[in-house]
């Protein structure tokens, strides 16, 4: 199977050639078992769209709508950074319309994209600045100032999140221009919900006693910056512990700067957030990094995880109402 290979999460591993071609050959296998039929001789008149992670699914359903069918490689609940794939998720990048992706990201879908040779994929990070193919957040880099360019997390950011619907709007435009006209509405009104939660942050996480914000891990900066708040992780990557030596950093900041609130995440463990709350007589409250959704999620969906995320904000910055 496709893997994630290392588990530090932005970086781009080598594909790992043996287990690719094995896992192609299925692939191969299982669209030959099909009939031999292409993209072009599916019953179905609607764009087949395959994506990484959620952010991207979200895209393309609110802008494809009925025009396209929206297959997600992690699924509900998953970290999308431990994604293994199977050879029938292979097979739907071989027959796929597009594939929606952020290169770096998520190593087994780049691996997958390369060994399926994917006939169309549109990589997001153009389009919102960021590149993280050759970058790895190790545990000495200092995580108080976020290097947004490699931080995969652009979708934090309802800003960043309308130039990724722009490029997505585009895309499916080019690939069938028949549906130009309604792409473009759907993009239309996906923006002015993005320009929305854009407000609300800037109106509600303002004049905020705490204007450091410290998080379980770097997923954040975008959230941070659009907020004009600092972001202090924990950890770089959910997948690892931290160093004494940041224990120590944290629990000292958040006792000198009479940090209340420490924001933890729904699909990793809280227990070092709970480790310093302890410590240090904080609070600790669920900030979404909106990696994917599930039962637990607070809310159905992006716009929905967005607004809890911006009352947690304001209620754990403890900003005037």
């Amino acid at each position: 199977m496709f893997s994630q290979g290392s588990r530090q999460h932005g970086r781009l591993q080598a594909p790992r050639h043996r287990a690719g071609v094995t896992v192609l050959a299925l692939a191969l296998a299982l669209t030959g078992c099909q009939g031999g039929s292409t993209g072009a001789e599916t019953t179905s008149a609607r764009l087949d769209i395959v994506t990484g992670f959620y952010a991207s699914s979200y895209l393309a359903q609110r802008i494809g709508g009925d025009r396209v069918s929206v297959t997600t490689l992690t699924a509900p609940g998953a970290e999308p950074h431990d994604l293994e794939l199977t050879a029938r998720q292979v097979a739907d990048l071989t027959t796929s319309d597009l594939v929606v992706t952020l290169t770096g990201f998520q190593p087994a879908v780049d691996e997958g994209v390369i060994a399926s040779a994917a006939p169309d994929v549109l990589d997001l990070g153009p389009a919102v600045g960021v590149d993280i193919t050759d970058h790895d957040h190790s545990e000495g880099e200092d995580e108080t100032s976020a290097d947004l360019a490699h931080d995969p997390h652009f979708w934090l950011d309802p800003d960043k999140m309308a130039l990724a619907a722009a490029a997505v709007a585009g895309r499916l435009s080019a690939l069938d221009p028949s549906g130009a006209a309604t792409y473009s509405a759907q993009l239309a009104s996906l923006t002015s919900d993005l320009d929305a939660l854009s407000e609300q942050i800037r109106e509600r996480v303002r004049g905020c006693a705490q204007s450091e914000m410290v998080v379980s891990h770097a997923a954040y900066g975008h959230l941070a910056a659009i907020a004009d708040l600092t972001q202090h992780a924990l950890t770089p990557n959910p997948e690892s512990d931290p160093s004494s030596a940041t224990l120590a950093r944290i629990t000292d900041l958040v006792r000198e700067r009479g940090i209340t609130t420490i924001y933890t995440e729904p699909l990793a463990s809280p227990r070092v957030a709970e480790v310093v709350a302890a410590e240090t007589g904080a609070r600790t409250a669920v900030l979404d990094p909106i990696e994917g959704v599930s039962e637990q999620s607070a809310a159905p969906d992006y716009l929905g995880l967005m607004r809890a995320n911006i009352d947690a904000l304001a209620a754990g910055q403890e900003c005037s109402p």
